[in-house]
């Protein structure tokens, strides 16, 4: 049995009044998932605005400079992005002349995805906006809280 199977089956119902005391905004996953999706949001909004990308798209292309031309399933793992997300970023990067989709010489069912010269220069422009998001936000963390 897994580890999540054991835990559901250890895990006792919870009464009705623990229910109405429950507060989900004091738990720190709901938090960090709030948090995630506020940042998403912002990013979003920044690329959006200034390079014409998704923070999917964004992301993406940021994984595939780091890494270097890439399989979809290779970009998803680092990404954190399933691998459908990273298929439909790369389709729509390579729709705007940002990104390529060929094949794996070594498996043809396979696409690797690489950037285009086109694609680098978006880096180049988006990253200032990128490290000056991140300079806002460490600004209003301390040391230990950004660690």
């Amino acid at each position: 049995m897994s580890n999540i199977a054991t835990a559901r089956k250890n895990r006792s119902r919870s009464s009705a009044e623990a229910l109405r005391r429950h507060a989900p905004e004091t738990l720190i996953t709901f938090r960090v998932s709030v948090l995630s999706q506020l940042l998403a949001r912002l990013v979003d909004a920044s690329v959006g605005q200034d390079l014409g990308l998704s923070s999917r798209q964004w992301r993406v292309l940021v994984k595939l400079n780091r890494m270097g031309p890439s399989t979809s399933g290779a970009v998803a793992r680092m990404a954190s992005l399933a691998r459908s997300q990273v298929s439909r970023a790369s389709f729509e990067l390579a729709v705007k002349g940002r990104g390529e989709q060929g094949e794996d010489p070594a498996d043809r069912r396979r696409q690797v995805l690489s950037l285009t010269p086109a694609g680098v220069g978006v880096l180049r422009d988006g990253l200032g906006g990128s490290l000056e998001r991140e300079r806002r936000l460490r600004a209003r963390l301390g040391e230990a809280d950004y660690a």
